[in-house]
């Protein structure tokens, strides 16, 4: 609710607002740390969290003033399907609100060094957010709630090198899951990061982090968020505290950023590429903020002064580990096998894992197969795997024996398979100089592949789509441009071009370009995603697009109550609600209470909910006759233009007195005189 008073003294102190960014001391106790190393095999531990900030207000004058200090805090522990929150106590007292955090205030201080404190209780568990069913990709109509979750940011950035990444990663997939599975592994193989570097924040940009392919801790996590936003897939921003055993700065604990991908009908599923834990995290994170971008502030200070400056202080945190309840469960099934038994020395042979997700839920594991000094592994180890609801699917490796063994002996090679909860499959071949030497050829035909080969002429096309607007109205068109760009050296026949499902047969020479012109016009609301695709027997490409399409913004004033009639000397008040009506977030939202006599202001720049309005009503300051008052609010679209909202209503005064009629003019007259000058002082 907002209160508002008709007379607001003139305030000659400077307000000043400062902002801290994540700057943190940490300590842990009751576990050393290489016992907190267990623990990331644990399903739930219950923890206490202590954060702390001590900061100061200096004087710059000796006749400094200080009327008023808050500390907004908007880091603390959130509740959501794997963490749940039993209490926060704080000191001093603080008004507490989903939206802005932990408020702490102090009203004509007489100290100048001030201290805040959270003390928190909560259970976090290792577990998968449970995603059932496969979700169509892309996302052709998302409900316009999470459209934010799509736009570029400060450093969560979207430009045409990201769009084209992401398109190329992503192309052909039609399950969700699969799509988000895919980026996230392409950001883990082609981002080189130090793990050393866990506690540093975000400051390059993700277009930044693409093109230099490296970056610190929170920017792998900056770069996974823009390429699913640019493929319409919404993402945000998680701030927290984790432990890992690699870092030690702190004892293990840090802050640390990870990701939540929306999946529709599901909900927000976490994805920590820099811990590999896709869509789950471990027990040792502690979530404590969302965000649509990755570097926004964990505490907020305010003040109301005169000559005085903020020294902020750091976040203190002290994480303990109280209790721990049983170690995870097996996640999935293994069996292992090879293709041959025995082989010759500089042999090659194919190891076989059959993997089945026994739940009725996506999964994620990482797969590892144990080194041996004598045997070369071909490919990738560790091996990231995504399995569907019930799914069965062979992993291989391709194995090399050494050639340069002793031919004296017969060697045995234990394979042992482990995966991201401890399940293990093993099985064993053995080699000798008598026995018969493989080809990799021959081994590969036991490969069964289930990802297309790509086409390798690809590489040579390149797709571009804008939209005539990113965010347009119900029922209003949208020109889309989409350019084939063939930079190779063959001519493209019977190419076929496609911009969802409407499809044309195209030509296109070597060394050409094509543009291709679409007017779209939608008629329900949400965000709508389009794949451009060409595709032909020499290539297969595609380019993703995304358009909001929005309501135009609506504000209603509701919930009016005022007094009829008033007496001279009687107090009362004046409510009412403005309730935003519309998907779309009116902007620049002003509001003028208006009566002859007097007027109240009240600004919003960006109005995401409803707000409850309160004005304190004196009987002495209303007319001796017509007491018609005005509630008028004007606000903008995206496009500047400029909307309206009327209510007018009125209140009588009951039969003032002659004394009161002779206060009233007089009040009159001076409101008259003080509107007179001005005028003339501000022509």
């Amino acid at each position: 609710m907002i209160m508002s008073k008709k007379h607001m003294p003139p305030l000659y102190s400077v307000i000043l607002v400062i902002t801290l960014l994540i700057t943190l001391a940490s300590s842990t106790r009751e576990l050393r740390a290489e016992s907190i190393d267990d623990l990331f095999d644990y399903h739930a531990l219950n923890l206490k969290l202590v954060i702390i900030n001590n900061f100061s207000i200096i004087p710059t004058s000796p006749n400094y003033y200080l009327d008023y200090v808050s500390a907004e805090m908007t880091w603390f522990p959130r509740t959501d399907y794997r963490q749940e929150v039993d209490y926060i106590a704080t000191e001093p007292s603080a008004a507490y609100s989903d939206e802005t955090g932990l408020l702490f205030e102090w009203k004509k201080p007489s100290q100048t060094s001030f201290r805040v404190k959270q003390e928190s209780s909560l259970t976090t568990q290792n577990e998968f957010k449970r995603v059932g069913k496969k979700i169509i990709f892309p996302l052709k109509n998302l409900d316009p709630a999470y459209s934010s979750y799509l736009e570029s940011q400060e450093i969560i950035d979207i430009n045409d090198e990201i769009k084209q990444t992401a398109s190329g990663i992503v192309q052909g997939e039609d399950d969700l899951y699969r799509a988000v599975f895919k980026l996230a592994e392409w950001v883990e193989d082609n981002v080189k990061y130090n793990l050393s570097t866990l506690t540093i924040e975000a400051s390059q940009k993700a277009s930044w982090v693409l093109r230099n392919k490296r970056g610190v801790c929170d920017e792998l996590t900056s770069l996974f968020i823009s390429l699913c936003r640019s493929v319409g897939i919404p993402a945000r921003f998680v701030t927290g505290i984790s432990y890992s055993n690699i870092n030690q700065q702190n004892k293990g604990w840090g802050p640390h950023g990870w990701a939540e991908v929306y999946f529709p009908r599901a909900g927000w599923v976490p994805f920590d590429v820099t811990y590999k834990e896709l869509g789950f995290v471990d027990a040792l994170h502690i979530k404590l903020r969302t965000s649509l971008d990755a570097k926004e502030p964990s505490i907020n200070y305010v003040t109301r002064s005169k000559h005085t400056e903020i020294k902020p202080g750091s976040l203190d945190f002290n994480v303990s580990i109280i209790r721990y309840d049983y170690k995870l469960k097996p996640l999935i099934e293994l069996s292992a096998e090879v293709v041959e038994d025995e082989v010759g020395f500089g042999s090659y042979n194919l190891l076989i894992l059959k993997v089945r997700n026994p739940h009725s839920y996506y999964v994620t594991t990482r797969l590892s197969l144990a080194k041996i000094r004598e045997l070369e592994i071909l490919g990738q180890n560790p091996r990231p795997l995504l399995l569907a609801p019930g799914q069965e699917k062979n992993v291989y490796w391709l194995l090399r024996v050494s050639p340069d063994l002793e031919p004296r002996f017969i060697y045995t090679f234990p394979l042992r398979i482990t995966a991201t909860r401890g399940e293990q499959a093993q099985v064993n071949f053995k080699a000798a100089k008598r026995w018969s030497a493989y080809s990799e050829q021959y081994m590969r035909l036991f490969m069964i592949t289930e990802q297309p080969q790509e086409k390798s002429y690809s590489a040579n096309i390149l797709l571009t789509c804008s939209a005539s607007k990113e965010k347009t109205y119900l029922n209003h068109s949208v020109n889309i441009t989409c350019i084939v760009d063939n930079k190779g050296d063959k001519n493209l026949k019977k190419l076929s071009v496609c911009l969802n499902d409407e499809c044309a047969t195209s030509q296109l020479p070597a060394g050409e370009r094509a543009r291709f012109e679409y007017t779209k016009k939608f008629n329900t609301l949400g965000v709508k995603t389009f794949v451009f695709r060409v595709k032909n027997e020499l290539v297969e490409k595609s380019y993703y697009s995304v358009i909001e399409v929005q309501d135009k913004p609506l504000l209603e004033i509701l919930n009016l109550s005022f007094p009829h009639s008033i007496s001279y000397d009687e107090l009362s008040e004046i409510r009412f609600l403005v309730k935003k009506k519309s998907n779309t977030k009116p902007r620049n939202v002003k509001i003028i209470l208006k009566h002859e006599l007097m007027e109240e202001h009240w600004e919003i720049p960006l109005l995401e909910h409803d707000y409850q309005f309160r004005v304190i009503l004196r009987g002495e300051d209303l007319n001796l006759d017509n007491n018609d008052f005005k509630i008028i609010i004007t606000y903008e679209d995206e496009h500047s233009t400029e909307y309206k909202t009327l209510k007018e209503f009125s209140i009588s005064l009951n039969n003032p007195t002659l004394l009161q009629r002779i206060m009233m003019w007089l009040n009159i007259l001076e409101n008259k005189i003080m509107s007179w000058l001005n005028r003339i002082n501000n022509p």
